[in-house]
């Protein structure tokens, strides 16, 4: 995670939960955006998450469509779900919540070292999850 984020991060309260280096899989479906298009596409990166007192954040190294960085109290907040599979947690949205200019879902599934912990966190943020594949 750059320093300048984790700064800013950490100025806005505790960072409760951080995996760097995690795997991620990025999922568009039926995404447009201007100057791109795709009807499924899959794509693997390395990359972050965290989350602080205030806010959730998934970055990819090199993918920026996908990345999130959103306060609790955002728009996109309340679009964004939480499904936890035994080996990651996912992220999804309809692309339009995050730019209007955009549609389709997106998904980004986090490889992280221990999911029910980082769901739990969460779910004390006041996020609904769907929990699967337990």
């Amino acid at each position: 995670m750059p320093e300048a984020l984790r700064t800013q991060l950490e100025s806005e309260g505790r960072i409760l939960y951080l995996a760097e280096n995690i795997g991620e899989t990025a999922i568009c479906k039926d995404y447009r955006a201007p100057g791109a298009r795709s009807g499924r596409r899959w794509i693997w990166f390395i990359g972050y998450f965290v989350l602080t007192e205030r806010r959730v954040v998934a970055k990819a190294r090199w993918y920026h469509r996908v990345d999130v960085n959103v306060a609790y109290d955002e728009p996109l907040s309340p679009a964004l779900a939480f499904h936890v599979k035994r080996k990651y947690l996912c992220l999804a949205w309809d692309a339009s919540a995050q730019d209007p200019r955009t549609s389709g879902q997106l998904e980004v599934r986090l490889y992280l070292p221990d999911v029910t912990t980082a769901a739990r966190l969460l779910e004390q943020a006041g996020a609904r999850i769907e929990w699967n594949g337990r």
